[in-house]
C-alpha cells in the first residue's frame, strides 16, 4: 500500500486545474513517457470512469508493477458517491492502473480535495483512453 501512496503523491501537485496536463507513466520505465492537453476528452473519460465505480479495490497491495498510468487531474473537482464503500467526497485527480500483461482489469487511485488517496474499481473499458493516449 506504501507504493500505491507514494507513487501517488510523486504525481501529485495539489488540485487540479484546467492548466495540469494528462501524463502517461510507464512503471517499467519509472518515468513519464508522454505529456497530453487536458481536453473536455479526457474529462469525458474521467467522468465515465468515475461513474462506473464498483467499489473499493479488495487486494492488499495492487501491483503497479509492468503498467501503464495515466494520471488525468480534474477540472472541475468531480463528486463521488459510492454508498456500499463509505465514498462521499470530491475527486481531484485520478490515476487509471492499466497493466500491460497478465488478468487483473484497470483500477483508480484517486485523490480527494481533502489530500485523500482512495483506491477503486471499475467497470467502465479504457478503449477510447488508450486511444487518446496513444498506447493503440
Amino acid at each position: 500500500m506504501w507504493l500505491i501512496l507514494c507513487l501517488a503523491l510523486f504525481f501529485s501537485g495539489g488540485t487540479a486545474n484546467a492548466a495540469e496536463q494528462v501524463e502517461l507513466f510507464d512503471s517499467d520505465q519509472q518515468k513519464v513517457i508522454a505529456t497530453f492537453a487536458n481536453t473536455e476528452a479526457f474529462q469525458v473519460e474521467a467522468q465515465k470512469l468515475l461513474h462506473s465505480v464498483s467499489g473499493r479495490v479488495l487486494e492488499l497491495n495492487p501491483s503497479l508493477e509492468n503498467a501503464m498510468i495515466v494520471k488525468i487531474p480534474l477540472a472541475p473537482v468531480q463528486h463521488l458517491s459510492h454508498a456500499s464503500s463509505g465514498i462521499d467526497t470530491d475527486i481531484a485527480e485520478m490515476f487509471v492502473i492499466m497493466p500491460k500483461k497478465g488478468s487483473r482489469r484497470p483500477w483508480l487511485i484517486l485523490h480527494t480535495k481533502e489530500y485523500e488517496t482512495v483506491v477503486m474499481e471499475f467497470g467502465a473499458k479504457v478503449d477510447q483512453l488508450r486511444k487518446q493516449v496513444q498506447l493503440l
